[in-house]
């Protein structure tokens, strides 16, 4: 019997043109991501078609699908589902639900622990990238640690105390260098995703009111609110950045592949203008932070920062930080239980995206959404409403925001935003079950997939796209 590494070597040994021609012919995306799965040269050509597909499988490649609970509920493995073809697949990854995953960008989902440490882990591949901790967390959990403390205090002692933790902390902050084990902890390398399962399996899950209680907000799996890859990891390992929005106050930072440390987007760093903008606009006196971020998107070497009150920031991350306002302070949309998105159209527009919830409800479902495009009309930059999409479909949720073509995918609807649950607040009753399409032209909702009603306290669904490497 031949050994396994001997197998191996002879599936990778079949000719390219042969497994091209076998890939042509896979009916399914799960039997695609088997397919990669048998050995790297096979993963090596399924990657390839992936980057320059044939037209007959580009609905493989590029559609996000939707990451659901398995039919049986299993807490350790999650399957995909089509919205196009509403199919569930048979394939599982195994991404647990003891962890909250803080939705998904190029593929990769992001994790963080107890000790504010960063884990990128693409469930395709099994791949984990380990990422410093985010140090400002620390900051913010002493802050609620001593809460009850401060509470007693007048006011203008309760000032000085918080300005004296932040000045130790910001102190603390330009001392800190990574010692040796902490780089190479750090570095930029990949453990298979085994290493992951095996962690989440050893902590001890929490109790059912304590996951789905107000108190979660202050959980360190809750810190990092969005996020955003420049590009997939494993296609460029050693160019690749990330932002993210953290914290109670919903801050930017970013990092570069291999760095051992993240940047922090606050006044310190930005121009004269921004810092005048943000002490008008926001009153901020005792804090050099820029607040209440709510989407980011990467486009063109770029990260874009929106915020609720429609403020848009450009930030050049790729040498000297360069900071940007691009648009100012507006009254278009303030109501804080309206979720704002920021997405890429497929034309290269920026388009701001209102998802309206229902407030005759507590626990509020989608309605409709608003769709904003930012214009430049004699250097005056400002969003004006669209009333379609034209032939455009979004992915609205916890993902990396999307847009692609409709008419290049059999079965999509154009002028559509496709979207699934990511308003945490709202899991206590009912589970997070706003999945569903809104078509902009007639202004109707309509739910395609629905959890079952013991599938109504698990992590929400995430929209996530399939890599092949």
């Amino acid at each position: 019997m031949a050994s396994e590494s001997n197998s191996e070597s002879e599936w990778a040994s079949l000719p390219e043109d042969l497994l091209d021609s076998i890939l042509v012919h896979l009916a399914s995306m799960a039997d695609c991501i088997r397919f990669s799965a048998v050995c790297s040269d096979w993963r090596r050509i399924a990657y390839e078609n992936s980057r320059n597909p044939p037209c007959n499988l580009r609905h493989r490649h590029e559609l996000p699908l939707l990451m659901v609970p398995t039919p049986d509920s299993s807490t350790d493995t999650r399957c995909l589902y089509d919205v196009r073809r509403k199919r569930l697949y048979d394939f599982r990854l195994k991404v647990p639900y003891h962890r909250r995953c803080a939705g998904s960008s190029h593929g990769w989902l992001i994790f963080v622990d107890d000790s504010y440490e960063v884990t990128l882990f693409n469930p395709f591949s099994g791949k984990s990238i380990h990422l410093p901790p985010i140090r400002w967390l620390f900051f913010e959990k002493r802050i609620r640690d001593e809460v009850d403390e401060m509470s007693i205090l007048p006011d203008l002692e309760k000032y000085e105390y918080e300005k004296k933790l932040r000045d130790e902390y910001e102190e603390e902050e330009k001392e800190y260098v990574p010692d040796i084990d902490e780089i190479e902890f750090y570095n930029d390398g990949e453990d298979e995703g085994d290493e992951l399962e095996q962690d989440i399996e050893h902590e001890e899950e929490e109790s059912r009111d304590a996951e789905f209680g107000p108190e979660r907000f202050h959980q360190s799996e809750y810190s990092v609110v969005r996020w955003v890859l420049s590009a997939n990891p494993e296609i460029n390992p050693n160019g690749y950045f990330l932002m993210v929005i953290y914290g109670t106050q919903s801050r930017l930072a970013f990092i570069k592949s291999g760095d051992q440390y993240w940047t922090y987007i606050d006044q310190s760093i930005c121009n004269q203008s921004i810092r005048d903008f943000v002490e008008s606009t926001y009153q901020v006196t005792n804090d050099k932070g820029l607040w209440y971020w709510r989407d980011i998107v990467h486009r063109n070497g770029l990260y874009y920062a929106l915020d609720h009150h429609g403020v848009l920031l450009s930030c050049d991350v790729r040498t000297n930080l360069k900071v940007k306002k691009i648009t100012g302070l507006d009254n278009l949309h303030n109501k804080l239980n309206h979720k704002t998105y920021l997405v890429e159209s497929s034309e290269g527009d920026l388009l701001r995206v209102i998802r309206v919830i229902d407030d005759e409800y507590h626990y509020g479902m989608t309605i409709k959404f608003v769709v904003y495009k930012l214009v430049d009309f004699c250097g005056d930059p400002h969003w004006t409403e669209l009333n379609s999409l034209g032939n455009d479909a979004l992915f609205l949720g916890d993902n990396h925001s999307i847009s692609v073509v409709a008419s290049d995918f059999v079965g999509r609807q154009p002028n559509s935003i496709y979207f699934c649950d990511d308003c945490d607040d709202f899991y206590d009753h009912g589970g997070p079950n706003d999945i569903g399409v809104f078509n902009l032209q007639d202004g109707c909702v309509r739910r395609h997939y629905t959890l079952a009603h013991s599938q109504r306290l698990m992590r929400p669904s995430i929209w996530i796209s399939p890599t092949f490497l």
